[in-house]
């Protein structure tokens, strides 16, 4: 299975950057939206675990830092309190908005969000972006606590303890990763 959900990821990395190329940005706008159906309905993040291309790049980033033996800084105190997640996703909507207004044309906003999360994973534990700063991940997790069909995926929504434990299912961690800990575990 893990096999099978790293071609997948593999596929749609590829499939994201084709889209960039080709400057249709909006079919990825529309796959992500869909995929807001799988929290809601499931309180799985199907798009954070398999189709996220930033997740993707950022497991590679990892697996690098696991192999120069690097180890993760203590999360910045501002990053703490979980706001900026919600902020960055208002940024990113306006950003949508303002380049289609004014420029005619979509930014590739979710691209400048990529080499921001391989940038701060190549520092922090990845959980630092995806659980306090990604624009995308912040909607997952708050339609996720919903889960109007399943109750195991409510449960896991509302017992959430970071996204390397509770959407990857890595590790038995028992803080976040925004505590303190110095290291990938």
């Amino acid at each position: 299975m893990k096999q099978a959900i790293g071609i997948l990821r593999l596929l749609f990395l590829i499939l994201f950057f084709i889209l960039i190329k080709q400057q249709a940005l909006m079919v990825w706008l529309i796959l992500y939206a869909v995929s807001l159906l799988f929290p809601a309905l499931f309180g799985r993040r199907i798009y954070c675990m398999a189709i996220c291309p930033m997740n993707t790049l950022m497991l590679g980033v990892v697996w690098l830092k696991g192999k120069l033996g690097r180890l993760d800084r203590p999360t910045p105190k501002l990053l703490k309190t979980g706001w900026l997640a919600w902020v960055s996703l208002g940024l990113t909507v306006a950003l949508f908005i303002i380049s289609r207004r004014l420029l005619g044309r979509d930014l590739p906003v979710m691209l400048l969000w990529i080499i921001a999360a391989v940038v701060i994973t190549l520092f922090y534990h990845p959980d630092v972006f995806h659980d306090l700063i990604c624009p995308y991940g912040v909607l997952q997790r708050f339609l996720a606590r919903f889960s109007f069909l399943s109750q195991d995926g409510k449960k896991t929504a509302r017992d959430y303890r970071g996204f390397s434990v509770s959407v990857l299912g890595g590790g038995k961690k028992k803080t976040l990763p925004f505590s303190t800990h110095n290291s990938v575990e």
